[in-house]
């Protein structure tokens, strides 16, 4: 009877301890399997940044977008799928896709600096490190040792946090180095040939908007050959950079930046949704 008692007991506790399992909801990772991409998600998007083994490409410190229909996890399978079983991710099985062409840009709220006029973006990272990560909440660092602004050499150290709950991230980013002149710092959005619709919310500093899905020609016909439509929706996306002074359309950005301290950290806040996306 005693035995039978604490088999039982223990069945017991480990149904419970079953049921008090939290699901992760964020959730990031180094993938030195695709050239040192960082790449990480929450519930309403994937993203990521590039990282040095792709800098023979010319890749830049923008953000690039993985669409998502559902909460659920996709970085790992994305991956594996695109590079174990020779499956593109630029094509929507049913999960989602990376549609969102990023090249040498800001992409979906990479970093922005502007000098004399001039827009610049960096390159591929030169270190990553997580600082946290838990079920809720995901923490990375990226630092650039060479982001080349009028012809000075800066450092570029960004921290960014992915929370459950939000579709925004907030990116923390410091610059180091030397320049005399004015710098305005903040995010951008780079938008793609078909310009459909942009909004600018100067008050507080919100840049908005709203494309194609398949505004790259090249995830278009892959997207066709696989189920005869070139239909994948809408992408929106969203970039506050509080304070904002500029926030405008410069060289093919849409831009939100304030004048910005080298050694200051300033924070500002990017984020997508697909139209395509529901909640389980």
């Amino acid at each position: 009877m005693k035995k039978i008692f604490f088999i039982g007991l223990v069945a017991l506790c480990l149904t419970a301890c079953q049921k008090q399992t939290v699901q992760p909801k964020v959730y990031g990772r180094f993938v030195p399997e695709r050239k040192d991409d960082f790449a990480w998600e929450n519930e309403y998007a994937a993203y990521r940044m590039y990282g040095p083994s792709l800098r023979p490409e010319n890749p830049s410190n923008g953000v690039d977008l993985w669409l998502k229909a559902s909460p659920e996890l996709v970085v790992d399978s994305f991956y594996y799928r695109e590079h174990v079983l020779g499956l593109p991710y630029h094509i929507n099985y049913g999960k989602g896709l990376d549609c969102y062409k990023v090249g040498h840009t800001a992409g979906c709220g990479g970093l922005i600096v502007m000098a004399s006029d001039t827009t610049y973006v960096g390159g591929a990272y030169d270190r990553w490190e997580i600082l946290e990560q838990t079920p809720e909440k995901f923490v990375f660092k990226l630092e650039y040792d060479s982001l080349l602004v009028a012809g000075h050499v800066l450092k570029e150290s960004i921290t960014i946090t992915a929370e459950a709950g939000t579709a925004l991230n907030q990116a923390d980013v410091v610059l180091t180095g030397e320049y005399d002149g004015e710098l305005l710092v903040g995010g951008g959005i780079f938008m793609h040939d078909t310009i459909d619709h942009f909004e600018v919310y100067e008050n507080i500093g919100m840049i908005f908007y709203e494309e194609d899905a398949l505004s790259d020609k090249t995830a278009a016909k892959m997207n066709y050959d696989y189920n005869g439509s070139t239909s994948q929706g809408r992408i929106y996306i969203t970039v506050q950079t509080p304070d904002a002074t500029v926030t405008d359309i410069q060289d093919g950005n849409l831009v939100a930046v304030k004048p910005y301290t080298l050694g200051d950290t300033l924070t500002y806040y990017f984020g997508a949704t697909w139209s395509e996306w529901k909640e389980q």
